[in-house]
């Protein structure tokens, strides 16, 4: 049966990284609002996520394969350095999301400090001076196992005294599970609130979108949700801007217009249901086996059809998608003909198709034909 003891907080990591992924890195109006500035130029924080999910099994690892005491040996130096790299990070994350932690809180919070000197004292600092005066000494336990850390222990605060200092590994992973997800609920909530505003932002656009003023909606989008600009081949001011004022000339550039006023509605909708979901509790389910999809068997008697043939939908997606990609006179020739064979009598696609190869290296002409041809294939 899998184990679910670290499942809380690698829930909450996945929020964390969409709402890094679909928002702060998306939206300088997101970014901004944590001055996150140079994080996002690097965007070292993909490797922070990266590098924790990676070493998620050696913290949380159920049953270590260990014997000898090498292995012993090497377990408990990789397992409390991974441990100690996640709180690390956990640490820059409180940092770059503007909460009001920092170190000296995590010092006085158990669920860090116990762990901490635990990988301290054996990995970090197995030799301790602080300004030349002898502090501590370990030394790694024989006793050590699969189930519990053990080490020698002689420090000034118990006059150098023997001391043997045990812990049972899955109250470490415990310890350190409670500390994961409390400050990553922290984070979460900063990061709650950077979202909850951009959303009520979005309404400004959306409110623009409504009046139908294109200058406006372009403005607006530049500063609100300019990850739309560069999603499609003409979706930049520049070329909107010329295609919108030619909208009267024909109707493949009120349909580009269109087309691109509907994607945009659609996408700040998706958004902002993102919005929602993603703050959504941890659901049950993600507990329980997933259900295998039911599998109707259908008894057919002799001289029957088994299946019943419906019409196949004529496809135009992929002589669609070629000439999307490929321009050169050579390509067009070829993927541009399968398509006028299959069209041959209707008179919308043959005029455009004649359109695009007449401007085969303008991107304005060629592109917005062959969206009207996506509209009149059903192919959008």
């Amino acid at each position: 049966m899998k184990d679910f003891m670290n499942e809380t907080f690698q829930f909450q990591l996945g929020q964390i990284s969409d709402i890094w992924n679909y928002y702060i890195l998306k939206y300088k109006c997101c970014s901004d609002k944590l001055n996150l500035k140079d994080a996002i130029e690097t965007n070292y924080f993909g490797d922070i996520l990266g590098y924790f999910s990676d070493v998620v099994d050696i913290v949380f690892v159920t049953k270590p394969k260990v014997s000898s005491f090498e292995e012993k040996f090497a377990f408990t130096i990789s397992f409390l350095q991974a441990l100690y790299v996640q709180q690390d990070f956990v640490e820059e994350m409180l940092s770059l999301f503007q909460t009001k932690y920092n170190k000296m809180h995590l010092k006085d919070d158990p669920l860090y400090s116990t762990n901490r000197n635990v990988r301290n004292e054996i990995v970090g600092h197995p030799i301790r001076k602080l300004q030349g005066k002898f502090i501590s000494s370990t030394l790694f336990s024989y006793e050590t196992s699969a189930t519990k850390l053990q080490y020698l222990r002689y420090h000034k605060d118990n006059n150098f005294k023997f001391e043997i200092m045990s812990f049972r590994i899955l109250d470490i992973q415990n310890r350190h599970r409670l500390f994961l997800e409390k400050y990553f609920t922290i984070i979460l909530s900063k990061l709650k609130t950077v979202v909850n505003r951009y959303i009520k932002e979005l309404g400004n656009l959306e409110m623009v979108l409504e009046k139908g003023d294109f200058q406006n909606i372009l403005k607006l989008t530049r500063v609100y949700f300019e990850d739309i600009f560069g999603s499609d081949f003409l979706y930049n001011e520049e070329s909107l801007l010329k295609i919108y004022n030619r909208k009267e000339e024909h109707f493949r550039y009120l349909n580009l217009i269109n087309r691109f006023i509907q994607d945009l509605k659609e996408s700040i909708d998706e958004k902002k249901n993102f919005a929602q979901e993603i703050f959504l509790e941890k659901p049950e389910s993600m507990i329980d086996s997933p259900d295998l999809p039911k599998i109707e068997i259908v008894f057919v008697k002799a001289g029957e059809d088994a299946i019943n043939k419906a019409p196949i939908k004529e496809s135009y997606h992929y002589e669609i998608g070629k000439l999307a990609t490929k321009r050169d006179p050579r390509d067009f020739e070829f993927f541009g003909g399968i398509l006028r064979r299959k069209c041959a009598d209707n008179k919308v696609v043959m005029e455009e198709m004649d359109h695009m190869e007449a401007h085969l290296w303008n991107d304005i002409e060629y592109y917005s034909a062959l969206r009207l041809i996506c509209l009149e294939l059903k192919e959008e």
